[in-house]
Parts: C-alpha cells; structure tokens; sequence
C-alpha cells in the first residue's frame, strides 16, 4: 500500500498516509479539519536490493552469458 505526503495550507502540517491506489485524496487536514489541503509529489521509499535486479545484475552487460563463459546455473554455458 503506498504511502502518500499531504501538505495542508492553513496550519502548515506536513501529513503521512497510507493509502489504497483506489482510495480518494485526503478532503481536510487531520490535524485542523481545514479544506486547503494537497497531495505532495514526493521520492518513492521502495528500493530494490541484493541480486538478481537490473541495477546489480544485467545493466552493465550482466555476469553471465557466451562471452563470461556461462554459469552453474543456466543454459549459457559453452
């Protein structure tokens, strides 16, 4: 479930939430029940870690293939 940042006008509270994609933005502030309430863009939390990913594995050419003479684990082996 993503969590999203609001940002309210009137009493300057900055608002964390978890919320379903489907559900509506926020109406009012939770702090002060003002209307003048937005939803802020902000960096994405989620990261990927450890193997097997893009960033660690495959985007410089990967570890295993023909070339890198295959591995223990797949068909690439020659």
């Amino acid at each position: 479930m993503p969590l999203y940042e609001y940002h309210c006008n009137h009493c300057n509270a900055d608002t964390e939430v978890l919320q379903d994609l489907g559900d509506p933005p926020l109406a009012s502030c939770p702090k002060c029940k003002n209307a003048d309430i937005h939803k802020k863009i902000s960096v994405s939390s989620f990261r990927l870690t450890g193997s097997g990913w893009y960033e660690t594995d495959f985007k410089n050419g990967g570890k295993c293939g023909p070339k890198s003479g295959g591995c223990s684990s797949c068909s690439n082996n020659s």
